[in-house]
This record gives C-alpha cells, sequence and structure tokens, in this order.
C-alpha cells in the first residue's frame, strides 16, 4: 500500500485554495470568495479558535448592552498557529458573508451552538444600529507608513471607496450631494474607466466636464473645476484624528446611524516591530477610536501578532487598549492539520497502527532525554499524524518558533502548507516511510536567508551538496539539521534538549522505519566525519556527548591555526619523536605502577624499577629492573640477543615496544598537539562563535588523542617479555607478563629468604619487648631455645664480637636474603629479652624503642645462675599454681609476673572493694629479662609467696560478696520515690566510703532484708487493689441488660480485646521473685493499671451496645426503561414490594 492510499483526499489531488496561508483583507473578487468559501468549509471550530470567538463575541455583546467602551482584541501564537485564519473567520461570521449561490459564511462553517447563538444576537442588535460591518487588512499596505491613513484605506476600501483619503472624500461629496450616479455615468458614457479617473482627479478632463455639467455653478469652465478639486480635496500625508474620525463616520455610516463594526488590523506586530513611534500611533489611533462618541461603544479593534502583549517591550505600550488576549496553542494547529490534510480513512487505519506498533521501538528512542521526546500520550495521535512522527513534529514547532522570534518576518510558510507539501512529497512512498526532520528546511530555506538566519554561503553549500551523490546529498541533509538545530534556544526555560549528535541526527533523518534505519544510523557518523574534514561543520565534546555546529567565520579562524600548527610540527619531526617517547615512556610506567610485588606468606614488597636507559645499571645483579628498549631506538634481533647474554640466575627483566603504525601514530600525534597548541595560543574567546570553535578544537584534541590511544594499543599488544637468559614470557597483558617475570626474578634475588618467611614476625617483636623473651618464638611455631632458630643462628653468628643494628638490619634484609624488618628486628629482640644478646648500657628489650635500635650495638649474654638457685626458683613458681620443669624457668617467670599483677587485680576495686595492693615485686620481674628475671625472683621469694596468698584469700571473698552488693543495688533502684529509700540508701553510702562492704559480719544483709519486707508489703498492697477494683467493674458490666444479650463468645471476645482479664498475685517469696515482679510491672504501674479499669470496662460496655444496634441495608432500584404510566406504576410497586420485606432486617437506604 502507499501512502498515497490511506488519506481521506489524495494529497495530490487535494489543493489548499488558500495556498496555506490565510490574507486577511476585504477582497470581494470570485477567487478571493472562492478561496474563502474553502476555508469557511475547513474551519475546525474547537480548541481555542472556539473559545476565542465566544470570547470575543460574548465581551462585546456584554459591553453593547452596559453601554460600556469595547477593549481590543489581541490574537497571539506563534508562526503558522492560525491567527489570520481565526481574524479572517471572524470577518466573514461578523457579517454572515454572502456568496453567488445565497448560501452564507455561518450556513457554510461548522461552528459551536455557542457561537451561532452569539452570532444571531449580533444580527438582532444590528437591527437597532446601522447593521452590521466589517473591515480588514494590515497597516503596512501603502499609507506611506502613516497610521491613521492606512488605518482609513481599510476602512475606505471595506465601504467600497477608494483607498485614497483625498479620493475618499470627493465621492462621499458626491454621494452626500446626490451626484455620484451621475458623475459615473457620465464619465463611463466618455469611455473612460470611472477608477482611473479617479487616480487623476486633478488632472481628469471627464470628471471635471461631468462635475460641470451635473452642477454648472461650480464654475465657468473645466479648467476652474480642476482647480477647485485641487483646492477641496488635496494630498495629504496625515491626517488629524478628528479628520480621521469623521472620515470613517462618514464612510460607514447609515442613515445617521453607526453600525455595529469590527476591524482587524492583521500583523500589526510584524507592523510595529521595533519602531517605538509606530506603537505609540497604534495605541493613540485605537484608543482615539474607541473612546470618540461618533462610535459610541460599537466599535471593535482585533489586532494579531506572534506575540503575546507582555512578550516584547514594544508591544508593552498596546497593553492598554487590546485588554482581550487570545492565546493559540500548537494543539489547535494539530486538530487543523489532522482534519483538513491528514485525515484517513478508517479502512486503512489498522494497517497505520500495525505498522507503527512494529516499530514503536526505533519510534520511542528517537530524540530519548529531550523535552520533546517520545511519551505514552504519542500513540493516541500517531495514526493521526503519520506519516509525521509526533516527536519530529514537535521538533518542528521549535523550528518554526526560531525561525522568526520577533514576529516581524513576512511571507513565511504556515505549518499547514509546510504538512500538506510532506504529505505530497511520501504520498508515493510505500507505508512506512515517514517524513524526515529535514524536510522542513527545504519549505523554510529562502526565508532564512532572506532575513539573515542563515548565511547565502552556507545556503549554497548546503544546495550544492544536495544535487551531488548519495553521500553528497547525506551530507547535504546534515548539514541542514544541524544549523537548524544549532538555531535552537540552550536557555533552561526554552531549550528542548535537542542536540546535533550523531544519535539525534539519525533520530531525525531516517525516513524509512522498517528498512532504512540501520543505514543511517551507520552512514551519519561517517559523513559528519568528512563534514568536519571539509571544514563546514566543527565537533565539540558536551554533556551530551560529542555535538555538531555549523563552522563559523571566527571557527574558521581556529580552523586555520591548527592547519598551521600541524604543518610546524611536521617541520620539526625530532620533537614529534621526542613526544612520541614521552608516550611510550608513560604507558609503560604505568602499566609498571600497577604491579604490586610481594613475596613469600608475608607478602614481602619488592620493588620493580622501570629503566629506559641505552645499557643496564651497575647494580643490576642487586635490583629487579625492567630494562625496556622499543623499535624505533634497537631492532628486535638487538635487543634479544643482549636478553640472551645475561645469566639465566639474574633478577633483570627485558621489555620490548616493536615499532608498529609508524605513520599513523607520527600523524595522530601531531593532531593532538597541534590541537594543544591551537588552543593555546587562540586563548578563551569572549564571543559565543569563538566560545564554541574553542570548544570544537578540545573535541578535537580528545579524538585525536583517542586515536593515539587505539594506535598505541596496537603497538603494545605486540610488546615482547624475556627473563635474563632469553625465555619468553607468556600472558595476556604487559603487567600480567612483567608480574609473572618478576616473581620468578624475586625469588633468583632473595634465594635465601625463606627461613624468615612467617607472618609471626610482628608478635615476636610485641611478646619480646613486653613478656620476656622466653616465649617470643612461639609466635612463629619455634618451642626450642632461640638460638636454634636458623634465623636468630644466622644473627648471632654474624653479630659475632658485637655489630650495629643497622648493619644487621642492612645485611639481612639485602640479598640473598630478603627479609623483612620485623623478622630481623623480631629475632633480636627474642635474644636480648631472654638474654643471649646484650645491648650496650644493659638497655632492656622492654626499654629500648625500635627506632634507637640502628644505632645500638649488640654483642653475646655473659651472666648466669647456679643449679640450686634453679631449683629454688621452680619451687617459687610452682607453688604459684604455675607448673615449671626444667628448663622452663626463664619462660614461666613471665607468667608468674602476669598471675602476681592479675591477682593484685581480682583482690581489688573501685569502692567499696579494697584497694589495689602494692605490686612492686612482680613489676621487677616483668622489668627484667633473662638471667636477670630470674635473680628477682630468687631475691623475693618469700615476699612472692606471702602476696599470692593473702590476695587469692581476698579475691575469693570479693567475689562472693560482689552477687549481694549488685543485689542491693536493685533493691534501692526499685525503692525510689518511696519513703525508706532515703535511709537506706545512705547505709549504702557509708559502705562505699568506708570500703567495708569485705567486713564481717556481712554490712548488706540487714539492709538488703529490710527492703525486701519493705517491698513485698508495698506491692501486696497494690495488688490487691487491682483485684478490687477489677471485680467490682466486672460485676458492674455483667449486671449491665446490654451485655447481658450478647453471646458468651461476644462478651468474650470484647474482653480479649481490652486485655480485661482477672490477674493472679505474682510469687514473691524470694528476693529475685521480688525483683522479677517489680521489673515486669513497678509499683507506679500496678497503680495506674487499676485506674484504667473503669474506663476499659465502660468501653467494652459501649461496644456491646453498639453491636445491637441493627444494620443499615442498602437497596438498588432495579434498571428499566419507561414508556408509560402504567409501566412507571409497576415499576414503583414493585420496588416499595421490595423495600418493605426488606425492613424486617433493619433500616434501609438507596
Amino acid at each position: 500500500m502507499l501512502n498515497r492510499e490511506i488519506y481521506q483526499l489524495d494529497p495530490q489531488q487535494n489543493r489548499l485554495a488558500n495556498n496555506g496561508v490565510a490574507e486577511v483583507k476585504d477582497d470581494q473578487s470570485s477567487q478571493a470568495l472562492k478561496t474563502l468559501r474553502y476555508e469557511l468549509q475547513t474551519f475546525v471550530c474547537d480548541g481555542e479558535y472556539e473559545k476565542g470567538l465566544e470570547k470575543i463575541l460574548s465581551t462585546y455583546l456584554r459591553n453593547l448592552n452596559d453601554d460600556h467602551e469595547q477593549p481590543g482584541v489581541w490574537i497571539s501564537g506563534f508562526f503558522g498557529s492560525g491567527k489570520s485564519h481565526l481574524a479572517k473567520m471572524l470577518r466573514a461570521l461578523w457579517v454572515n458573508q454572502a456568496f453567488e449561490d445565497h448560501a452564507t459564511a455561518r450556513d457554510i462553517a461548522d461552528l459551536p451552538d455557542d457561537v451561532q447563538a452569539q452570532l444571531i444576537e449580533l444580527s438582532n442588535q444590528a437591527k437597532r444600529f446601522g447593521g452590521l460591518h466589517a473591515a480588514s487588512g494590515t497597516l503596512g499596505a501603502g499609507a506611506d507608513n502613516n497610521v491613521r491613513l492606512a488605518l482609513l484605506n481599510i476602512v475606505f476600501k471595506s465601504a467600497g471607496l477608494p483607498e485614497q483619503y483625498h479620493q475618499a472624500r470627493f465621492v462621499m461629496w458626491l454621494k452626500k450631494s446626490g451626484l455620484l450616479a451621475q458623475v459615473k455615468s457620465a464619465v463611463e458614457e466618455d469611455g473612460d474607466k470611472w477608477l482611473e479617473e479617479l487616480d487623476d482627479l486633478y488632472m481628469s478632463r471627464s470628471i471635471a466636464a461631468a462635475l460641470l455639467a451635473a452642477d454648472p455653478t461650480l464654475a465657468d469652465d473645466i479648467k476652474q473645476v480642476r482647480q477647485l478639486l485641487k483646492e477641496q480635496y488635496p494630498h495629504v500625508s496625515d491626517v488629524t484624528n478628528t479628520q480621521m474620525v469623521t472620515a470613517i463616520s462618514e464612510a460607514l455610516s447609515v442613515n445617521d446611524k453607526f453600525p455595529l463594526t469590527l476591524i482587524v488590523l492583521d500583523e500589526v506586530q510584524q507592523y510595529v516591530g521595533n519602531d517605538a513611534e509606530k506603537s505609540h500611533m497604534v495605541q493613540e489611533v485605537v484608543e482615539t477610536c474607541c473612546k470618540h462618541p461618533a462610535f459610541s461603544n460599537k466599535l471593535l479593534f482585533v489586532g494579531t501578532g506572534q506575540n503575546a502583549l507582555s512578550g516584547m517591550p514594544n508591544l508593552q505600550r498596546l497593553m492598554g487598549r487590546f485588554q482581550i488576549p487570545i492565546q493559540l496553542s500548537d494543539t489547535d494547529v494539530e486538530s487543523v492539520i489532522r482534519k483538513v490534510i491528514l485525515q484517513k480513512k478508517e479502512s486503512a487505519k489498522p494497517e497505520i497502527d500495525q505498522i507503527l506498533k512494529s516499530q514503536l521501538g526505533e519510534i520511542s528512542r528517537q530524540l530519548r532525554g529531550t523535552r520533546i521526546e517520545f511519551h505514552r500520550d504519542d500513540e493516541k495521535v500517531m495514526v493521526a499524524d503519520y506519516p509525521l512522527l509526533p516527536v519530529r513534529r514537535r521538533f518542528w514547532e521549535k523550528v518554526l518558533r526560531i525561525v522568526d522570534t520577533t514576529g516581524t518576518v513576512s511571507q513565511l510558510r504556515n505549518q499547514l502548507k509546510v504538512i500538506h507539501e510532506a504529505a505530497q512529497a511520501t504520498a508515493d512512498k510505500p507505508l512506512g516511510h515517514v517524513v524526515p526532520a529535514d524536510f522542513i528546511y527545504e519549505q523554510i530555506s529562502v526565508n532564512l536567508i532572506q532575513t539573515g538566519v542563515i548565511s547565502k554561503e552556507m545556503g549554497e553549500i548546503i544546495g550544492r551538496l544536495a544535487t551531488g551523490d548519495e553521500d553528497s546529498q547525506l551530507k547535504s541533509r546534515i548539514l541542514s539539521l544541524v544549523l537548524l538545530i544549532g538555531k535552537l534556544p540552550t536557555e533552561p526555560a526554552a531549550d528542548c534538549g535537542v542536540r546535533a549528535t550523531a544519535e539525534m541526527l539519525s533520530d531525525l533523518l531516517i525516513d524509512d522505519l522498517a528498512n532504512g534505519k540501520d543505514y543511517i544510523r551507520t552512514a551519519v557518523p561517517k559523513q559528519l566525519k568528512a563534514l568536519v574534514e571539509d571544514g563546514h561543520i566543527m565537533s565539540m565534546q558536551t554533556a551530551s556527548g560529542t555535538e555538531y555546529r555549523v563552522q563559523t567565520q571566527e571557527s574558521a579562524q581556529w580552523h586555520d591555526t591548527f592547519r598551521q600548527e600541524e604543518a610546524d610540527l611536521r617541520g620539526n619531526m625530532q620533537r614529534v619523536e621526542n613526544l612520541r617517547m614521552d608516550m611510550l615512556h608513560k604507558k609503560i610506567r604505568n602499566d609498571l605502577g600497577q604491579i604490586r610485588l610481594t613475596q613469600g606468606k608475608t607478602n614481602e614488597v619488592r620493588q620493580l624499577i622501570p629503566c629506559f636507559d641505552s645499557e643496564l645499571p651497575r647494580d643490576a645483579n642487586k635490583k629487579i629492573y625492567v630494562w625496556i628498549q622499543d623499535g624505533w631506538s634497537i631492532d628486535e634481533k638487538s635487543f634479544l640477543t643482549e636478553a640472551r647474554r645475561m645469566a639465566p640466575e639474574q633478577p633483570t627483566i627485558f621489555l620490548f615496544i616493536p615499532a608498529r603504525n609508524r605513520s599513523e601514530l607520527t600523524s595522530a600525534i601531531i593532531a593532538a598537539h597541534a590541537a594543544d597548541a591551537t588552543l593555546q595560543k587562540r586563548g578563551v574567546p569572549g564571543t559565543e562563535a569563538g566560545k564554541d570553535a574553542r570548544s570544537a578544537m578540545e573535541t578535537r584534541k580528545r579524538d585525536a588523542l583517542r586515536n593515539v590511544e587505539t594506535l598505541l594499543k596496537e603497538v603494545f599488544e605486540g610488546v615482547m617479555v624475556l627473563q635474563a637468559g632469553g625465555n619468553e614470557v607468556d600472558g595476556n597483558t604487559i603487567n600480567e607478563r612483567v608480574e609473572k617475570a618478576a616473581k620468578a626474578s624475586v625469588i633468583r634475588l632473595y634465594r635465601d629468604f625463606d627461613s624468615a618467611d612467617h607472618p609471626g614476625w610482628p608478635k615476636v617483636y610485641e611478646r619480646a619487648r613486653k613478656e620476656g623473651g622466653q616465649n617470643a618464638l612461639e609466635a612463629i611455631d619455634h618451642k626450642d631455645d632461640p638460638e636454634k632458630h636458623a634465623v636468630c643462628a644466622k644473627i648471632k653468628s654474624f653479630i659475632g664480637v658485637s655489630k650495629q643494628g643497622k648493619e644487621i638490619r642492612d645485611e639481612f634484609q639485602g640479598p640473598p636474603y630478603g627479609w623483612s624488618q620485623d623478622a630481623v628486628e623480631g629475632a633480636l629482640y627474642a635474644m636480648l629479652a631472654s638474654g643471649i644478646l646484650i645491648a650496650e648500657q644493659g638497655i632492656k628489650a622492654s626499654d629500648l624503642e625500635r627506632k634507637q635500635l640502628p644505632h645500638t650495638t649488640f654483642r653475646p649474654e655473659k651472666l648466669t645462675i647456679r643449679t640450686v638457685d634453679l631449683i629454688k626458683i621452680r619451687g617459687v613458681i610452682n607453688a604459684a599454681g604455675i607448673k615449671c620443669e626444667s628448663g622452663e624457668e626463664k619462660a614461666k617467670a613471665v607468667l608468674l609476673a602476669e598471675k602476681g599483677r592479675e591477682l593484685a587485680e581480682k583482690a581489688s576495686g573501685l569502692a567499696p572493694f579494697p584497694v589495689k595492693p602494692d605490686t612492686a615485686v612482680f613489676d621487677e620481674i616483668a622489668r627484667q629479662s633473662g638471667n636477670g628475671q630470674l635473680q628477682a625472683i630468687l631475691d623475693n621469694q618469700d615476699a612472692i609467696k606471702n602476696a599470692l596468698t593473702d590476695w587469692q584469700a581476698t579475691a575469693e571473698k570479693i567475689a562472693k560478696r560482689r552477687s549481694d552488693w549488685l543485689q542491693l543495688n536493685d533493691l534501692l533502684d526499685l525503692s525510689k520515690d518511696l519513703a525508706f529509700y532515703v535511709p537506706a540508701n545512705e547505709l549504702k553510702d557509708a559502705i562505699i566510703k568506708n570500703r567495708s562492704l569485705l567486713d564481717e559480719p556481712n554490712p548488706v544483709s540487714s539492709i538488703t532484708k529490710d527492703l525486701v519486707t519493705k517491698l513485698r508489703e508495698a506491692l501486696r498492697h497494690r495488688i490487691d487493689a487491682y483485684q478490687t477494683e477489677y471485680q467490682r467493674c466486672l460485676g458492674a458490666l455483667q449486671a449491665d441488660t446490654h451485655w447481658q444479650q450478647l453471646s458468651t463468645e461476644q462478651q468474650q471476645a470484647i474482653l480479649d480485646k481490652r486485655s480485661l482479664h482477672e490477674m493472679s498475685a505474682p510469687e514473691l517469696s524470694t528476693t529475685d521473685q521480688l525483683i522479677d515482679a517489680l521489673n515486669a510491672f513497678d509499683l507506679g504501674q500496678w497503680s495506674d493499671r487499676k485506674d484504667s479499669l473503669s474506663s476499659k470496662f465502660e468501653n467494652a460496655r459501649q461496644e456491646a451496645v453498639a453491636l445491637l444496634l441493627p444494620k443499615v441495608q442498602r437497596y438498588s432500584t432495579p434498571k428499566i426503561t419507561v414508556n408509560s404510566e402504567a409501566e412507571l406504576d409497576t415499576w414503583l410497586a414493585q420496588v416499595k414490594q421490595d423495600v418493605l420485606a426488606k425492613l424486617n432486617d433493619g433500616p434501609v437506604t438507596f
């Protein structure tokens, strides 16, 4: 099916009689009347058109009856919205324009009843006056831009008079004198044409002769008549307001009665423009006429313009005269277009709907994210709008608005004409072909050039491309859309969000929904790139992505600078080579910087050092270097030879970058840096065009850098990574291969690392420094003597007679060990704490700060303890409850110090518990290390035994009395606000003050006993009061007559709902039971519960009353169509019977 077959009227045959443009002028020619009849037949009087007519007529009639001055009407709306059309229809309907077949405007137009009624009322009112009259035209037509004369021209023409003021006055005098018919006949009998002779009034012999013949008293001869005419009716360049009013009154009055007159002034905004003087003159003329008593309240002025009067400063002065605004909207135009042009055959609608729904995914994605994007309501009008998609229709509306933002440009095609030609353009295409958005450009391009919206040169470029091959034609279409989109407003309030991106341009260009979208979406980015290279457009990065703008004069200058910078760089290739080298090195550094190289279970960090020098550093055997060379400076064969020459046990890694994409990479680098240099040279411009040019250059720079990145990616895909000895390392990425090689190099460099590879070394340091060194190495699972561990043995062997900490650390952190600082220092501290090593000046492990270690000298320990003394030491440790075997003395000495300190804590506490005892003996043991620690135990063995015995007894007593103390505090908390609380709390405070909790007898017992007795009595009293009140309220409820009418289940449900159950007294035998009961419900809560019983039982009673009330029944009357009184009586009887039957069960509602 072709598109043309879906319309009720074939667009190829359906012609717009008015060519889509309503001309508001008093033309009574046969062609003009034929056009007017067509416009009346197609007049869609709904929406704002209907509201506008109703408002104009009702206001006029109301003011006419109330004898009020008639305010002017201002019809506004954007270009093509039908302002002139509405004004023209109002004029024809006002006078009920008659046609040759005696049909009238009001008969032809399809009008709403309210508007018809008001027009009839208008005609009835006209009978009281001088009938109905209408005049219409534009102020800009003739009269040398004089508003008064321009208005008179319009009025004279509507009255059948000559438009020129002096000619009209002459004709009106002839009428008044009764000479018009005689003089006109005489002129025409002489073979002259009356109107032509009027144009030559002062020189016309036939008029002078006819006038002299009609009234010989006027002059002696023809010459004198001519002179008389020239004197009496001179040609004028202006008239006074009084002359204007008099002329209008004389021209339109019938039998001295002024008719109900409508004067339509079309395109007032275009006439006024930005000329303040014209605006003032229009205001003055309209005000003079409306206020003059000669016209009373019978004269109505209607003006039209694109903007509301408040929209432009120069129009605001007219607001006082044109007080009735009629604002036309997009919707009004759409309704007319759908009825006049796009109306579809009913039989075709299902097939249109089917193909649109099948392509709904494509349609709905177009211009997504903008303010004019597809929305669900569009589905309701898609068939009506086809072949124009709703999104594109809204895009056209935005474009047409910006074509003439001032409303002062004439000869612009309106929407009706544009849509009509769009329908014609797609008529012979298969169903599914829609109107592309760029179609609008061809319709308005001439006016765009004439009004300076686009340059003539740009118009020629678009036109030239349109005559080329398929690619050139697409370029032309793209360029026209880029141009139009660039003219759309971007202020937040007016921004519709459409941008000239590849995505949105493709959205707007697709014309074949089924088969053409893929081609367009693929071809548009390609042609955009070509247009950029041709210098016709520029690309820039914005929040919407890559956006395109038409090249301006200023942006062309930026383009020239860019080309010059490119040429300069090509003349200095050494600089380009340096730039390329910097990029390669930066990429490799970034890649290697992401590698975190560690060794062993401890994840010891190893350094990976990139080296770009032409030769390896001298310390390559002590560090892990990545030696990086590229194909621009060394050939691949020489590089491989160098790698194979090095011994396999060496840690060096070899990386080679091949010289791929030489010329392409050079060009991309030049483009990126030429763009950057252009940005630096041109600076930050102040004009909008300059800002766009800078943004476009920034985008060019980003695109070039992106190209460089792509080419470098291909270069790095060929990178080779080798181990010393020449073995190539495989992997998916450079990082992966270098990391794999580096892990092997780590093992090569630090081959003795494993003996110190344990995560527990930090804990060794902590234990050795804080607890003593006997068991510090247990943190790394070593329970034998410290010097038997491999790390300690190596370090002790290296120390010899003595060594400084820095020497020790440097030796074992470097190759071939690579031990962690924690391992080296942990081993030193463990041996120092266990007495194997001694630090200079006798510094103990616990006192040696880590930062002091590099400058501290270490040597082997020489102090010894006798065997008999070791036996005594073991006896003290065992007496403390710590099992100690021979050889465990040093390890268990630490536990002894810990136990002493622990018992001291348990034998003391905050008041009322005792103060902490003196632990100086145990602190001394903890401070010592090695043999010194054992000596401290030996010297204080009796004091240690006595202290441990006493403190143990005290700790046990504290444990027993603690629960009594806590119970007392609980009871006091529950006694607050009671009379016996204060004296009891004072006794508690005394115990705290004296720390006497451990005294005998137990000072807490008597206080607790007294509190329990008094609290139990208080609680029982409140429980008894609650139960008594409960029984009283329950009895009253059960005695209630309403309650008695309920079933047992209903009663129980009501009581359950309010938790009205008899509560049994809690068990209060023990102190814990008493505390639990008071924690569940304290004394105050028992009182509150008792006090609430009365209201709860009353609520229960009221619910019982409510349950007994009858339920209202709803009755729906049966539906029926009544044809007779008998049927009505039968229906009423049935309703009565139904209602009476339901009344037995309770009230009935309808």
